[in-house]
């Protein structure tokens, strides 16, 4: 109640102070990258909106000005025996105020100083050890990237190598590669698929991310290559970060939007203490709107969910923090009884979807002497989820079609030890050991027949899945340096082992242009439920899958990176990568390759399959300066897969080439040019999807697709074009801000096939097409 009347007085109020020039805080912190000691002394000097000011940090690495007029400014760090670093056009808000933290490299000689010249970066990842294929992203991209819906996922598919598969979901494709194989982090811990409804159409995916925007801070994504650290992905990895609260001042926002309301705070525990709490809490609009009765309540999502950050600094003790996200789902349908009624084979049947999803960690850094650090997290991770579905048959009587209870957790003891062993070498180690729990009674009908309604797993218990890591940088000089590694899996419940090196090189070989190369061997688990599928025989249980090994991949990459101007460059990343041991069913052409989802999948597998991706990504980006930016990507590549039938093919998700156009423009209007107007759009080409073809009379016969296996993804859908537009206004007041925000996907109205259904109507089996055009209006209010 004191935040909502809090919000109507600020508005009210807001013309007190339109004529006066608004001011804010930036403060931050300096530190050295590989040791995360403090840097006393650094200079850091902010240009930008008529503004030159500059500072120095205190003994303990923080720096602080005050009264910076609102806009944006480019800030750079230096610090004696290191690289400069850039953060170009910081947006300076009346709202809340602006933390840096900032890691500086040091520099091998120093005379080397006066030939080193601080540049903008952004596109690198935030992670030393990344050689290639990396880039890190920020929480204002979420927002700004036309399609982005504040959605990590969503906004990395305007990056080079990347495709999505569905309007309605964030499940994205990585240079050809399965969702599925994409790995999550959140603070440095891999977590279950954290997004609403995971897995709801393709495993992997879900409607939107759990992770809120407002506890975002700038994070990596990476598309191959990755480095020792990550294993268990084949594909990609999002290495989540959540910022820490701010401990001088309590700040708040309150966000109406079609996504969700949201209320977030943050602020020191203790004025005058460096401990801190920061939580952001969303309840979805729609699903606000069924529980109040104002629309039907049938097919609309309804979900909540809930990340915090607490940060607890000691003096001699180190870092504590814990942090934690949580989310809530719910979906039903109800089947309709009047068969005149029906058109597609959805219309017969009643849902019901319940997902809990919880993940909450206790993280502690400590630093030891000037060159090592420890970092050790306990966390505790899972996945609940339960599906009911009974169909309508001809008689009007519902049939069980599909009974699942999949419960998942995990207990995750991760630790790491950072040691700089000089300016040219420094090293990472460390171990992940993941209690596995799990409680699975999954039954259900093949082929919506009811007669085939079974039990294909029943199973509990608990497992182990052991992760050692070790990796190094090495720097030859401060212009070409050697990033290698191995990673290590142990995998108790079968007892299979894996052993993963990675290799990175980079070379700036002039003064604006540089050369790189990435290897890796990666590897990783099925799905829990997999391994125990059951089949009988004559009463006997078996277990086919229990003894399934990692899948493994190769990746191959190459880079060159030419800095055009400052905050112009263009980035091409040819790659190979050739899978193998995947998973797929015997003297057949199924191979978990092309996995999508099938809640219901009880086959038998072996490690059958080989598969290979070759493409070629390019990267042009202009970033954010004097109010305007531009992305370019393209990506050209061919993806195939052997299983057993000893066939090649196209892979599922093989749409040959993907291209995004982004633009975007801002203007600084009104007095003082507190306002801030932002238009962006983007422009997404992809190629068509791949299908199989269906033998039109036995499907029409058996009212549902009967799929011509003999020509498995044989067909292939034309390229689609999907226009999203972002409009922004931010208004800075004395003592808030706040920013309207309209965001629409698919502006044309571009159709979408989703699969071949049944039509009741004109009996015969055909392609349903869907045409989701999908506004989003908010409003936020940052004081």
């Amino acid at each position: 109640m004191k935040t909502t009347i809090c919000i109507i007085i600020l508005i009210l109020t807001s013309t007190v102070s339109y004529s006066q020039t608004l001011h804010q805080t930036l403060k931050g912190r300096i530190t050295d990258k590989a040791t995360q000691i403090s840097l006393p002394g650094a200079t850091i000097v902010v240009e930008g909106a008529g503004s030159f000011q500059g500072t120095t940090t205190d003994t303990n690495g923080y720096f602080r000005i005050e009264k910076l007029p609102v806009g944006r400014y480019t800030v750079t760090v230096s610090f004696i025996g290191y690289k400069p670093e850039v953060i170009a056009e910081l947006l300076i808000s009346s709202g809340k105020e602006a933390v840096l933290e900032i890691g500086l490299t040091e520099l091998l000689n120093e005379i080397d100083e006066v030939l080193v010249k601080a540049h903008t970066r952004k596109d690198r990842a935030l992670n030393s050890m990344a050689s290639i294929s990396a880039r890190s992203f920020t929480v204002e991209e979420t927002r700004r990237y036309a399609g982005g819906m504040d959605d990590p996922a969503r906004m990395a598919s305007a990056f080079a190598g990347v495709a999505t598969g569905n309007l309605q979901d964030n499940a994205i494709i990585i240079r050809g590669n399965s969702p599925k194989g994409v790995l999550w982090r959140v603070e440095g811990v891999e977590v279950p698929n954290p997004n609403h409804f995971s897995g709801g159409n393709v495993i992997g995916g879900g409607f939107v991310n759990i992770i809120s925007s407002q506890v975002l801070a700038n994070s990596d994504f990476y598309t191959g290559a990755f480095p020792a650290e990550f294993g268990n992905a084949l594909a990609g990895v999002f290495d989540i970060k959540l910022r820490t609260g701010n401990s001088d001042k309590r700040e708040s926002t309150f966000q109406l939007g079609m996504h969700g309301i949201d209320i977030a705070s943050e602020g020191p525990f203790v004025k005058g203490k460096n401990a801190s709490y920061l939580f952001n809490y969303r309840y979805s609009t729609f699903g606000l709107l069924a529980k109040a009765g104002a629309i039907s309540s049938a097919q609309i999502p309804i979900y909540q969910d809930l990340s915090f950050k607490l940060n607890f600094p000691t003096r001699n003790a180190g870092i504590f923090s814990l942090w934690g996200m949580g989310g809530i789902d719910n979906m039903f349908d109800k089947a309709e009884t009047n068969p005149d009624k029906w058109e597609h084979n959805m219309d017969r049947y009643n849902n019901d979807w319940n997902e809990q999803f919880g993940a909450i960690g206790l993280n502690h850094k400590y630093i030891m002497g000037s060159k090592s650090y420890v970092n050790t997290s306990l966390v505790a991770s899972g996945n609940y989820k339960l599906m009911e579905q009974q169909k309508l048959d001809d008689l009007l009587v519902l049939q069980n079609d599909m009974d699942l209870k999949d419960n998942t957790g995990k207990l995750t003891l991760s630790s790491f030890l950072n040691h700089k062993f000089s300016a040219r070498h420094s090293n990472r180690t460390g171990v992940n050991f993941n209690t596995l729990f799990y409680n699975l009674d999954l039954n259900g009908a093949v082929n919506d027949d009811a007669s085939t309604y079974r039990n294909f797993v029943r199973e509990s218990g608990h497992g182990y899945h052991l992760q050692l890591y070790t990796q190094s940088k090495y720097n030859f000089t401060d212009r070409f340096w050697l990033n290698f590694g191995v990673q290590s899996e142990y995998f108790a419940l079968n007892q299979t082992f894996t052993i993963d090196p990675r290799i990175g090189l980079n070379w700036e070989f002039s003064y604006n242009q540089s050369i790189s190369f990435g290897y890796g061997k990666h590897s990783q688990l099925e799905n829990l439920k997999i391994y125990f599928i059951q089949q009988k025989d004559n009463g006997t249980v078996s277990y086919p899958n229990k003894n399934l090994s990692f899948s493994h991949a190769h990746h191959l990459v190459l880079g060159y990176d030419w800095r055009i101007s400052d905050n112009v460059r263009l980035k091409v990343e040819p790659y190979f990568q050739y899978l193998y041991d995947v998973p797929g069913i015997a003297d057949s052409s199924f191979s978990m390759i092309n996995f999508k989802q099938d809640f219901t999948f009880g086959e038998a597998l072996q490690n059958n399959s080989i598969g290979r991706n070759l493409g070629i990504d390019l990267t042009l980006e202009r970033f954010l300066k004097n109010n305007f930016y531009y992305l370019v990507t393209a990506s050209v590549f061919d993806s195939k897969y052997k299983a057993d039938d000893k066939i090649w093919r196209n892979s599922r998700f093989d749409k040959e080439f993907v291209a995004n156009f982004l633009v975007g423009k801002e203007f600084f209007i009104g007095k003082n040019k507190a306002n801030l107007l932002g238009l962006n759009a983007r422009l997404n080409m992809v190629g068509g999807d791949r299908t199989t073809p269906i033998l039109q009379e036995e499907s029409n016969t058996a009212r549902r697709a009967i799929y011509d296996e003999s020509r498995l993804f044989e067909e292939k859908e034309h390229f689609s074009n999907f226009l999203n537009l972002t409009v922004t206004y931010r208004k800075n007041r004395n003592r808030y801000s706040s920013v309207w925000a309209l965001q629409v996907n698919n502006l044309l109205g571009t159709p979408q096939n989703r699969e071949y259904v049944y039509n009741y109507k004109n009996q015969q089996v055909e392609m349903l097409q869907d045409v989701f055009v999908l506004p989003g209006i908010s409003y936020k209010i940052e004081f």
